[in-house]
């Protein structure tokens, strides 16, 4: 959670790339995203889900998900390609999946009680949830409640502020301190099992 340029896609895509079977997934009609996955990170660009099967086409362990959207109308179209996508890998699993902007997919798209089931049940699929936002008051509190790893950059908003009071183990007033007074380039990382707090910096 931080603002844009911050490095949260840096972050991600440095943790994505651990796993074995990695999916981004965009949304923006033009996104310089795509052009950084399909490049040197070697993403292999898919406008329609289903992919073939990463077991049975290895380059295809590490794709890029991108729906079409031309026009402000291909939204509904979007909402429902996202959708199906997302109730797919609930039956699939198996995928680490990164949503590059989280807020998009669950409010303006309508997609939130998707993204919450795969947050609440992901673990038992075998299937992690990465996401990124600017506004941590405008997404779902499983978000933070299933998380286990939380990087947060720093923020003054004091609606984003009291949203962050729900970190599990985390004191909240030393997560909110922090996150105040973070120095530019600096993170916090939350280790929600633990409780455990570090500020480091995203290279």
């Amino acid at each position: 959670m931080g603002p844009t340029g911050a490095g949260k896609t840096t972050l991600a895509l440095a943790i994505i790339n651990r796993r074995t079977y990695q999916l981004v997934v965009a949304t923006k009609p033009q996104d310089p995203l795509i052009s950084e996955l399909t490049g040197d990170l070697g993403y292999k660009l898919v406008r329609e889900w289903p992919p073939p099967p990463p077991q049975e086409v290895p380059e295809f362990r590490r794709v890029c998900y991108w729906p079409p959207i031309e026009r402000v109308e291909d939204v509904a179209n979007q909402k429902v390609a996202i959708g199906n996508m997302l109730q797919s890998l609930y039956v699939t699993g198996g995928w680490t999946v990164y949503l590059d902007e989280v807020r998009y997919v669950t409010q303006y798209l309508k997609l939130a009680p998707a993204v919450e089931l795969l947050w609440q049940q992901g673990r038992s699929l075998n299937l992690s949830i990465m996401a990124a936002t600017q506004r941590p008051r405008h997404i779902p509190l499983s978000a933070y409640s299933q998380a286990t790893h939380l990087f947060l950059w720093r923020d003054n908003d004091e609606e984003n502020i009291r949203r962050l009071s729900g970190l599990g183990a985390a004191d909240k007033v030393t997560v909110q301190f922090a996150v105040m007074n973070l120095a530019k380039h600096e993170v916090l990382y939350v280790n929600t099992r633990t409780g455990e707090l570090y500020v480091t910096k995203v290279a």
